[in-house]
């Protein structure tokens, strides 16, 4: 069953506010790009302090110094560290042995990445954790969500942990479900939502709902 991972994109007294209504419906939180550059890693100890049991995702972005910058997020209560796939083999390497020496994982975006197959096979075979088909915040107006490319990564690699994430709603949920990513990202339909909670449960109950059918 895909698992729900919640984008916190704000600062930190917002981030807290939501995840106060949502945590109990989402199974990863995400201290976003936005909120790392806000608020540093107090973010991620703040958030672990209050929620020992949840999955947490620093989305560092990681373009060099792929070790050192995995371990400041670890260091700082992270289960998930993001790196970019357009970085080089070597950053990618590094990150990846920092989330193994911690016990952790490593998730890599595949945003402006030309040859998806082909980038996600290396990546694999590097031994990635999860890999993210993300619609890039200021192209989603005209590119939407990438389906097909999730289609075309799940057919290419039919055992990879995948994400997919950028600019998600609820309806997008009918065509991502059949493709059994193991992690869909959602921020603003929930973060924005009039009712964080109930746009929270119902994410969370659609894909349980597909999940037990």
């Amino acid at each position: 069953m895909a698992q729900l991972q919640l984008a916190l994109d704000g600062d930190l007294s917002s981030a807290l506010e939501i995840l106060s209504a949502a945590h109990p419906y989402i199974d990863m939180a995400e201290i976003g790009t936005p909120l790392v550059f806000r608020e540093g890693m107090a973010a991620v100890r703040r958030i672990r302090e209050l929620y020992p049991q949840l999955t947490l995702v620093a989305d560092l972005k990681i373009m060099d110094a792929g070790e050192t910058e995995a371990n400041i997020a670890f260091s700082a209560g992270a289960d998930v560290v993001t790196a970019m796939a357009a970085a080089a083999d070597a950053t990618i390497a590094s990150a990846l042995g920092s989330a193994r020496a911690h016990g952790k994982r490593l998730l890599v975006d595949m945003m402006q990445v030309a040859h998806t197959k082909t980038r996600a096979r290396d990546l694999a075979d590097m031994g990635c954790d999860l890999l993210c088909l993300h619609t890039a915040h200021d192209q989603q107006a005209f590119l939407g969500s990438p389906f097909a490319q999730l289609a075309a990564l799940r057919e290419a690699l039919p055992t990879a942990d995948l994400a997919i994430g950028g600019g998600l709603k609820l309806p997008a949920l009918e065509q991502i479900l059949p493709l059994k990513p193991q992690v869909i990202i959602v921020g603003s339909a929930i973060t924005a939502a009039s009712d964080p909670r109930e746009s929270a449960i119902a994410f969370h109950e659609r894909i349980r709902q597909f999940g037990n059918a």
